[in-house]
Protein backbone atom coordinates (compact mmCIF):
# COMPACT_ATOMS: atom_id res chain seq x y z
CA UNK A 1 0.00 0.00 0.00
CA UNK A 2 1.57 3.41 -1.08
CA UNK A 3 -0.16 6.22 1.14
CA UNK A 4 0.42 9.63 0.46
CA UNK A 5 1.41 12.01 2.64
CA UNK A 6 2.70 15.07 1.52
CA UNK A 7 0.74 18.03 -0.15
CA UNK A 8 3.07 18.49 -2.44
CA UNK A 9 2.27 15.71 -4.18
CA UNK A 10 -1.39 16.17 -4.04
CA UNK A 11 -0.86 19.70 -5.05
CA UNK A 12 1.43 18.28 -8.03
CA UNK A 13 -0.63 15.87 -9.07
CA UNK A 14 -3.72 17.98 -9.10
CA UNK A 15 -1.54 20.66 -11.37
CA UNK A 16 -0.75 17.78 -13.78
CA UNK A 17 -4.62 16.78 -14.06
CA UNK A 18 -5.42 19.98 -15.21
CA UNK A 19 -3.26 20.18 -17.78
CA UNK A 20 -3.84 16.90 -19.13
CA UNK A 21 -5.34 16.41 -22.48
CA UNK A 22 -7.53 13.05 -21.52
CA UNK A 23 -8.63 10.84 -18.95
CA UNK A 24 -9.64 7.11 -18.39
CA UNK A 25 -12.64 6.71 -16.53
CA UNK A 26 -15.02 3.82 -15.44
CA UNK A 27 -18.91 3.74 -15.43
CA UNK A 28 -21.95 2.47 -13.56
CA UNK A 29 -22.79 0.31 -16.69
CA UNK A 30 -19.10 -0.35 -17.56
CA UNK A 31 -19.29 1.18 -20.97
CA UNK A 32 -16.76 3.98 -22.37
CA UNK A 33 -17.11 7.11 -21.27
CA UNK A 34 -18.40 9.70 -24.07
CA UNK A 35 -18.72 13.63 -24.17
CA UNK A 36 -22.10 15.24 -24.12
CA UNK A 37 -24.11 14.83 -27.43
CA UNK A 38 -27.25 14.33 -28.90
CA UNK A 39 -28.71 10.96 -28.39
CA UNK A 40 -31.67 8.82 -29.21
CA UNK A 41 -34.84 10.10 -29.05
CA UNK A 42 -33.98 13.36 -28.74
CA UNK A 43 -31.84 12.89 -25.64
CA UNK A 44 -28.73 15.12 -24.83
CA UNK A 45 -26.23 12.73 -23.91
CA UNK A 46 -24.34 14.07 -20.40
CA UNK A 47 -21.74 12.50 -18.66
CA UNK A 48 -21.79 13.03 -14.74
CA UNK A 49 -18.42 12.24 -12.73
CA UNK A 50 -18.65 10.76 -9.08
CA UNK A 51 -16.09 9.32 -6.66
CA UNK A 52 -18.02 6.06 -4.60
CA UNK A 53 -20.57 7.04 -2.35
CA UNK A 54 -24.06 6.76 -1.67
CA UNK A 55 -24.62 9.46 -4.09
CA UNK A 56 -24.04 7.47 -6.48
CA UNK A 57 -27.43 4.93 -5.82
CA UNK A 58 -28.90 8.18 -5.07
CA UNK A 59 -28.53 9.70 -8.73
CA UNK A 60 -29.21 6.32 -9.79
CA UNK A 61 -32.67 6.22 -8.58
CA UNK A 62 -33.44 9.71 -9.84
CA UNK A 63 -32.52 8.58 -12.95
CA UNK A 64 -34.75 5.52 -12.44
CA UNK A 65 -37.35 7.50 -12.29
CA UNK A 66 -37.19 9.88 -15.04
CA UNK A 67 -36.16 12.95 -13.93
CA UNK A 68 -33.37 13.80 -16.20
CA UNK A 69 -35.46 12.54 -19.23
CA UNK A 70 -37.98 14.52 -18.37
CA UNK A 71 -35.53 17.49 -18.91
CA UNK A 72 -34.48 15.99 -22.46
CA UNK A 73 -31.24 14.46 -20.59
CA UNK A 74 -29.37 10.72 -20.97
CA UNK A 75 -27.36 11.13 -17.88
CA UNK A 76 -24.66 8.98 -17.54
CA UNK A 77 -22.98 8.10 -14.35
CA UNK A 78 -18.94 8.21 -14.39
CA UNK A 79 -17.73 6.79 -11.37
CA UNK A 80 -14.06 6.82 -11.07
CA UNK A 81 -11.55 6.07 -7.84
CA UNK A 82 -10.60 8.35 -5.21
CA UNK A 83 -11.92 12.26 -4.51
CA UNK A 84 -13.25 13.94 -7.10
CA UNK A 85 -9.81 16.16 -7.68
CA UNK A 86 -9.05 13.21 -9.73
CA UNK A 87 -11.65 13.45 -12.00
CA UNK A 88 -10.94 16.61 -12.83
CA UNK A 89 -8.95 16.35 -16.47
CA UNK A 90 -12.23 14.66 -17.38
CA UNK A 91 -13.83 18.14 -16.92
CA UNK A 92 -11.44 20.05 -18.38
CA UNK A 93 -11.32 18.13 -21.31
CA UNK A 94 -14.97 17.72 -22.21
CA UNK A 95 -15.11 14.01 -21.37
CA UNK A 96 -17.26 14.97 -18.48
CA UNK A 97 -20.05 17.91 -18.72
CA UNK A 98 -20.76 18.06 -14.83
CA UNK A 99 -18.94 15.95 -11.85
CA UNK A 100 -19.75 15.64 -7.86
CA UNK A 101 -17.02 17.38 -5.83
CA UNK A 102 -16.85 19.15 -2.70
CA UNK A 103 -16.78 23.04 -2.88
CA UNK A 104 -12.81 22.40 -2.33
CA UNK A 105 -12.24 21.19 -5.30
CA UNK A 106 -13.81 24.08 -7.61
CA UNK A 107 -12.37 26.58 -5.29
CA UNK A 108 -9.17 25.21 -5.35
CA UNK A 109 -9.12 25.30 -9.33
CA UNK A 110 -10.05 28.54 -9.36
CA UNK A 111 -7.01 29.58 -7.69
CA UNK A 112 -4.83 27.57 -9.91
CA UNK A 113 -6.72 29.56 -13.00
CA UNK A 114 -9.13 27.49 -14.20
CA UNK A 115 -12.82 28.48 -14.83
CA UNK A 116 -13.99 26.28 -12.89
CA UNK A 117 -18.03 26.38 -11.73
CA UNK A 118 -19.94 25.31 -9.00
CA UNK A 119 -24.15 24.83 -10.25
CA UNK A 120 -25.85 23.01 -7.50
CA UNK A 121 -26.32 21.95 -4.42
CA UNK A 122 -26.59 17.89 -3.39
CA UNK A 123 -25.59 16.96 -0.33
CA UNK A 124 -26.22 18.25 3.11
CA UNK A 125 -25.14 17.22 6.48
CA UNK A 126 -27.88 16.14 8.49
CA UNK A 127 -27.42 17.39 12.35
CA UNK A 128 -29.32 14.57 13.86
CA UNK A 129 -27.28 12.36 12.43
CA UNK A 130 -23.82 11.36 13.06
CA UNK A 131 -23.26 8.46 10.07
CA UNK A 132 -24.74 10.31 7.39
CA UNK A 133 -21.95 11.58 5.53
CA UNK A 134 -18.34 11.60 5.94
CA UNK A 135 -16.47 11.65 9.68
CA UNK A 136 -13.61 10.44 11.33
CA UNK A 137 -13.81 6.89 12.65
CA UNK A 138 -11.24 4.78 14.19
CA UNK A 139 -11.07 1.23 15.08
CA UNK A 140 -11.90 -0.25 18.75
CA UNK A 141 -9.26 -0.32 20.40
CA UNK A 142 -8.35 3.27 19.76
CA UNK A 143 -8.12 5.56 22.85
CA UNK A 144 -8.71 8.60 20.88
CA UNK A 145 -12.57 10.06 21.82
CA UNK A 146 -12.77 13.40 20.25
CA UNK A 147 -11.02 15.52 17.67
CA UNK A 148 -8.67 16.94 20.37
CA UNK A 149 -7.40 13.34 20.55
CA UNK A 150 -6.31 13.96 17.17
CA UNK A 151 -3.22 15.97 17.65
CA UNK A 152 -0.16 13.79 17.29
CA UNK A 153 -1.93 11.30 14.92
CA UNK A 154 -1.63 10.02 11.55
CA UNK A 155 -5.33 10.50 9.93
CA UNK A 156 -6.59 9.19 6.53
CA UNK A 157 -8.46 11.81 3.82
CA UNK A 158 -9.14 10.68 0.48
CA UNK A 159 -7.48 13.80 -1.03
CA UNK A 160 -4.61 16.10 0.71
CA UNK A 161 -5.32 19.98 0.68
CA UNK A 162 -9.33 18.89 0.18
CA UNK A 163 -12.28 18.90 2.93
CA UNK A 164 -11.08 16.41 4.94
CA UNK A 165 -7.59 18.17 5.87
CA UNK A 166 -9.25 21.73 6.59
CA UNK A 167 -12.73 20.52 8.39
CA UNK A 168 -10.76 18.17 10.93
CA UNK A 169 -7.92 20.69 11.52
CA UNK A 170 -10.74 23.30 12.18
CA UNK A 171 -12.08 20.50 14.40
CA UNK A 172 -9.29 19.95 16.14
CA UNK A 173 -8.97 23.43 16.80
CA UNK A 174 -12.61 24.60 18.05
CA UNK A 175 -12.10 21.08 20.31
CA UNK A 176 -8.84 22.73 21.82
CA UNK A 177 -6.34 21.11 20.40
CA UNK A 178 -3.27 21.85 17.80
CA UNK A 179 -4.30 21.43 13.95
CA UNK A 180 -0.72 21.68 12.92
CA UNK A 181 0.34 18.49 14.90
CA UNK A 182 -2.02 16.08 13.02
CA UNK A 183 -0.19 14.11 10.44
CA UNK A 184 -2.69 13.58 6.82
CA UNK A 185 -2.37 10.55 4.45
CA UNK A 186 -4.15 10.02 1.46
CA UNK A 187 -6.32 7.02 1.31
CA UNK A 188 -9.69 6.38 -0.35
CA UNK A 189 -12.52 5.23 1.86
CA UNK A 190 -13.14 1.43 0.57
CA UNK A 191 -9.38 1.24 2.17
CA UNK A 192 -10.13 2.69 5.20
CA UNK A 193 -11.71 -0.28 7.33
CA UNK A 194 -8.72 -2.45 6.61
CA UNK A 195 -6.08 0.50 7.25
CA UNK A 196 -6.87 0.88 10.67
CA UNK A 197 -7.15 -2.50 11.30
CA UNK A 198 -3.68 -3.19 10.29
CA UNK A 199 -2.50 -0.32 12.46
CA UNK A 200 -1.02 1.94 9.31
CA UNK A 201 -3.44 4.79 10.47
CA UNK A 202 -4.58 6.34 13.92
CA UNK A 203 -7.89 7.16 12.51
CA UNK A 204 -9.55 7.82 9.32
CA UNK A 205 -12.12 10.15 6.75
CA UNK A 206 -15.06 7.67 6.14
CA UNK A 207 -18.03 8.22 4.20
CA UNK A 208 -21.32 5.87 4.16
CA UNK A 209 -21.43 2.88 3.62
CA UNK A 210 -17.52 3.01 4.77
CA UNK A 211 -17.76 3.98 7.95
CA UNK A 212 -19.82 1.43 8.57
CA UNK A 213 -17.73 -1.13 8.17
CA UNK A 214 -15.48 0.16 10.60
CA UNK A 215 -18.42 0.60 13.23
CA UNK A 216 -19.38 -2.96 12.71
CA UNK A 217 -16.25 -4.59 13.98
CA UNK A 218 -16.27 -2.23 17.11
CA UNK A 219 -15.36 1.07 15.61
CA UNK A 220 -16.90 4.24 16.46
CA UNK A 221 -16.97 7.60 15.12
CA UNK A 222 -14.93 10.14 16.78
CA UNK A 223 -15.59 13.75 14.97
CA UNK A 224 -18.52 14.94 12.93
CA UNK A 225 -16.02 17.72 11.88
CA UNK A 226 -18.50 18.76 8.57
CA UNK A 227 -21.40 19.32 10.92
CA UNK A 228 -19.13 20.68 13.99
CA UNK A 229 -17.36 23.33 11.44
CA UNK A 230 -20.15 24.69 9.86
CA UNK A 231 -19.45 23.26 6.13
CA UNK A 232 -22.12 20.40 5.99
CA UNK A 233 -25.17 23.29 4.54
CA UNK A 234 -23.10 22.35 0.65
CA UNK A 235 -20.69 19.12 1.68
CA UNK A 236 -21.22 18.29 -2.00
CA UNK A 237 -21.99 20.00 -4.99
CA UNK A 238 -22.13 19.92 -8.46
CA UNK A 239 -19.38 21.55 -10.38
CA UNK A 240 -18.90 21.87 -14.74
CA UNK A 241 -16.54 24.10 -16.60
CA UNK A 242 -17.44 27.53 -17.39
CA UNK A 243 -17.60 26.07 -21.15
CA UNK A 244 -20.25 24.01 -20.81
CA UNK A 245 -21.48 26.92 -18.57
CA UNK A 246 -21.01 29.48 -20.83
CA UNK A 247 -21.33 27.82 -24.59
CA UNK A 248 -24.79 25.81 -23.00
CA UNK A 249 -26.78 27.59 -20.79
CA UNK A 250 -29.86 25.41 -22.05
CA UNK A 251 -28.78 22.62 -21.01
CA UNK A 252 -27.00 23.74 -17.52
CA UNK A 253 -30.58 25.16 -16.89
CA UNK A 254 -32.09 22.06 -17.68
CA UNK A 255 -29.79 20.00 -15.60
CA UNK A 256 -30.43 22.29 -13.04
CA UNK A 257 -34.16 22.34 -13.11
CA UNK A 258 -33.72 18.14 -12.85
CA UNK A 259 -31.93 18.17 -9.31
CA UNK A 260 -34.19 20.59 -7.83
CA UNK A 261 -37.27 18.41 -8.24
CA UNK A 262 -35.49 15.11 -7.52
CA UNK A 263 -33.22 15.71 -4.33
CA UNK A 264 -36.27 16.26 -2.58
CA UNK A 265 -37.80 12.96 -3.74
CA UNK A 266 -34.56 11.48 -2.73
CA UNK A 267 -34.61 13.09 0.41
CA UNK A 268 -38.03 11.73 0.94
CA UNK A 269 -37.59 8.26 -0.48
CA UNK A 270 -34.50 6.69 1.06
CA UNK A 271 -35.18 3.34 1.38
CA UNK A 272 -34.81 3.42 -2.91
CA UNK A 273 -31.44 4.58 -2.55
CA UNK A 274 -30.78 2.20 0.36
CA UNK A 275 -32.25 -0.96 -2.10
CA UNK A 276 -29.77 0.67 -5.23
CA UNK A 277 -26.61 0.54 -3.20
CA UNK A 278 -25.47 -3.39 -4.19
CA UNK A 279 -25.94 -3.11 -7.63
CA UNK A 280 -24.50 0.84 -7.55
CA UNK A 281 -21.98 0.44 -5.17
CA UNK A 282 -21.25 -3.45 -4.25
CA UNK A 283 -22.40 -2.52 -0.89
CA UNK A 284 -23.68 -5.75 1.44
CA UNK A 285 -27.42 -5.74 1.07
CA UNK A 286 -27.60 -6.37 4.60
CA UNK A 287 -25.40 -3.30 5.36
CA UNK A 288 -27.35 -0.92 2.85
CA UNK A 289 -30.34 -1.21 4.55
CA UNK A 290 -28.45 0.21 7.38
CA UNK A 291 -27.12 2.80 5.57
CA UNK A 292 -27.75 6.43 6.96
CA UNK A 293 -28.05 9.23 4.35
CA UNK A 294 -27.41 12.08 3.76
CA UNK A 295 -29.99 15.21 2.87
CA UNK A 296 -30.29 16.17 -1.00
CA UNK A 297 -30.57 19.90 -1.57
CA UNK A 298 -30.33 21.58 -4.69
CA UNK A 299 -29.42 25.16 -3.26
CA UNK A 300 -25.89 26.39 -2.78
CA UNK A 301 -24.74 28.36 0.18
CA UNK A 302 -22.90 31.64 -0.45
CA UNK A 303 -22.07 31.63 3.18
CA UNK A 304 -21.07 27.79 3.60
CA UNK A 305 -19.10 28.20 0.54
CA UNK A 306 -17.32 31.75 1.88
CA UNK A 307 -16.72 29.50 4.44
CA UNK A 308 -14.93 26.68 2.55
CA UNK A 309 -12.54 29.54 0.87
CA UNK A 310 -11.82 30.69 4.29
CA UNK A 311 -10.38 27.81 5.89
CA UNK A 312 -8.38 26.88 2.85
CA UNK A 313 -6.48 30.03 3.38
CA UNK A 314 -6.31 29.79 7.22
CA UNK A 315 -4.69 26.03 6.26
CA UNK A 316 -2.87 27.25 3.67
CA UNK A 317 -4.08 25.07 1.08
CA UNK A 318 -4.08 27.94 -1.11
CA UNK A 319 -2.05 31.14 -0.75
CA UNK A 320 -5.12 33.18 -2.31
CA UNK A 321 -8.34 33.17 -1.33
CA UNK A 322 -10.78 32.21 -3.88
CA UNK A 323 -13.53 34.63 -5.60
CA UNK A 324 -16.58 32.75 -4.67
CA UNK A 325 -18.82 35.07 -6.55
CA UNK A 326 -16.92 34.35 -9.85
CA UNK A 327 -17.06 30.26 -8.56
CA UNK A 328 -21.00 29.92 -7.90
CA UNK A 329 -23.12 29.78 -10.89
CA UNK A 330 -26.15 32.12 -10.93
CA UNK A 331 -29.28 30.85 -12.79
Amino acid sequence: MNIKTTRAAAVGAMALALTLSGCAAGSVDGSASTAAASGSAGLTKVNYGMFPSNTVAALQVAIDKGYFEKQGIDLKLVVGAGSSAAQLPALATGELDFMLASPVTALTAATQGLDVRIVDGVTQNDPKIVEDSTAVVVGASSGIKSARDLEGKKVSVNALGSVGEIGIREAVAKDGGDPKKVTFVQLSFPEVAAQIEAGQIDAGMAGSPFMQQVVAKGGRVVSDFIHDTGLGENELVTISSGKVVDGNADLVKRFHTAMKEALPFLTANNDLIRAAMPAALGTDPAAAAKAQLSLYNADVSKETIQLFADLLVKYGIVSTKPDVDKVIWKP
